[in-house]
């Protein structure tokens, strides 16, 4: 009986489910969510390749709920972020190495371009944003009446609401608009600013108290940036090496 027991094959422990949370609802991240197409599904299925505690699944969720979440322990990881977006939470939480680096960048019609070079500039000036998102510089010179600001739901929005004239410039992910010029966006219409708002390196952000999921994380993520595979997904969605943050 014993040698019989000692024959069978160990069950593998089933893989503990975390979602990979993100509030940005724009391409490439998100392309079709009903779909479960974009950059940030395929993201989850890569890390599902390799991961072999954990099995990875990407979900939209506006960041007013992420930050009502965040107000409490949480098993998860939220997606494409920065730690200066998220500097009250302190020491609770922990970010992964880089995952991808781009530029925010000031976007405004051609026929009325917006320079960003000084507070000045913006003067009377009305920016479209999305709800839910931070704006470094931008949210002070809101406060101090220097702008107003509109918001829409979505970023994959923002040129809509710039092209129908309900404000003067707006910011959007160099990827972002990358992605709708290959899909038939005309760029002729835009002026892109020369100074960007902000450059990004986006990682994962998790909960301190989870060292294996973050240990986890950063191991795949150290291998993926030389991985074929995962340069190829990139080029998916016209992503270069550029796009691929430094060590």
């Amino acid at each position: 009986m014993c040698c019989l027991l000692c024959s069978l094959p160990l069950l593998a422990a089933p893989k503990q489910e975390v979602l990979l949370l993100t509030y940005h609802f724009k391409a490439p991240y998100i392309v079709d969510a009903n779909q479960q197409q974009g950059l940030y599904f395929d993201l989850a299925n890569y890390l599902n390749r390799y991961s072999k505690q954990f099995s990875f699944r990407t979900e939209f969720m506006p960041r007013r709920r992420i930050d009502a979440m965040l107000q409490q322990s949480f098993a998860h990881v939220v997606v494409g972020v920065q730690p200066v977006w998220f500097k009250h939470l302190g020491t609770r939480v922990k970010f992964t190495q880089g995952v991808l680096q781009e530029n925010d960048i000031f976007v405004s019609l051609a026929a009325s371009p917006f320079v960003s070079n000084n507070l000045d500039n913006l003067v009377g000036k009305t920016f479209i944003g999305v709800q839910g998102y931070r704006y470094v510089g931008l949210e002070q010179a809101e406060k101090n009446s220097i702008l107003i600001r509109v918001d829409t739901m979505h970023e994959d929005n923002v040129l809509d609401m710039l092209r129908l004239g309900r404000g003067d410039f707006t910011v959007i992910s160099q990827s972002t608009l990358q992605y709708k010029v290959s899909h038939g966006e005309n760029p002729t219409l835009y002026y892109v600013a020369e100074k960007p708002h902000e450059h990004i390196i986006r990682r994962l952000m998790y909960s301190s108290e989870d060292t294996q999921l973050g240990t986890e994380l950063n191991r795949i993520i150290t291998q993926m940036k030389n991985d074929p595979a995962w340069l190829g997904v990139l080029e998916k969605y016209n992503l270069d090496p550029s796009f691929i943050p430094p060590a």
